[in-house]
């Protein structure tokens, strides 16, 4: 029960990453708010885990949501530990053919929803033992990928923004870091594979070890950055969890 006690709130918690972060979360002994757009997605979620996860609607760019999902756990739960920027969207693309709706939907989700989120947060986890922020970036910010050009860009963003504001929340005691997954079983890598030809054999092909990680997997990463035991000396990181994918363009 390594979270006994301790509060978190988790952006796109409904499904996929988010909601296996959550599971890990409330099985050591979290209490979490969820937030995400669809409620009936986020209804289903809060039954499988129980009295101890609760939601917020919203949209995760606006400031609004944000507040309201910190709120929620204060009042709920009696303050804010951890918070997991988690929500994101991936719509591939090549430059000449970008749909600029598509491109404004990344970065409002994946860059502002994770700064407003921050922002929202700092001050109620402030001073707490044990918080930490974890925002999920993505390999595609760590190695240039066709069609997905702009996804790998707004996650490039994540990743200086862990870096900055672990230099500047130190002070805080607030540990700030980011997961870089690879390929994970989730709703949205399934839906980018239906679009992009060939999307999950090159995950594999061009990974050292060859096969697609459950979301499930994955949150084991995530719950040892947040401990305070575990993790608690490690600020500022880019963590991989990627099955080698940075390293195997320089295997023959």
């Amino acid at each position: 029960m390594r979270f006994a006690g301790k509060s978190a709130v988790i952006t796109g918690g409904s499904e996929g990453i988010g909601f296996a972060i959550a599971a890990g979360l409330v099985e050591e002994g979290a209490r979490v708010v969820l937030v995400a757009r669809r409620e009936d997605k986020l209804e289903e979620a809060v039954r499988k885990l129980g009295p101890h996860a609760s939601y917020v609607v919203g949209d995760v760019a606006s400031e609004e949501t944000a507040g309201r999902a910190v709120e929620a756990a204060v009042s709920r739960h009696g303050g804010l530990d951890l918070l997991v920027n988690n929500a994101g969207i991936l719509r591939p693309g090549v430059v000449g053919a970008f749909s600029m709706k598509d491109v404004d939907a990344m970065f409002a989700v994946n860059v502002r929803g994770t700064v407003v989120f921050t922002d929202a947060a700092v001050k109620a986890m402030s001073g707490r033992k044990g918080a930490a922020i974890l925002n999920i970036s993505s390999a595609a910010g760590r190695r240039p990928l066709p069609n997905i050009a702009i996804y790998g860009a707004t996650k490039a963003a994540v990743q200086h923004l862990t870096q900055t504001w672990a230099i500047e929340l130190a002070a805080r005691g607030i540990r700030v870091n980011a997961l870089c997954p690879g390929a994970i079983e989730t709703p949205a890598f399934r839906s980018v594979a239906e679009v992009v030809p060939g999307f999950e054999q090159h995950a594999l092909d061009n990974s050292l070890i060859r096969r697609v990680l459950p979301a499930e997997e994955l949150a084991r990463h995530a719950l040892t950055l947040l401990d305070e035991k575990d993790g608690g000396f490690v600020t500022g990181a880019i963590w991989d969890v990627d099955g080698g994918y940075q390293l195997n363009r320089f295997v023959d």
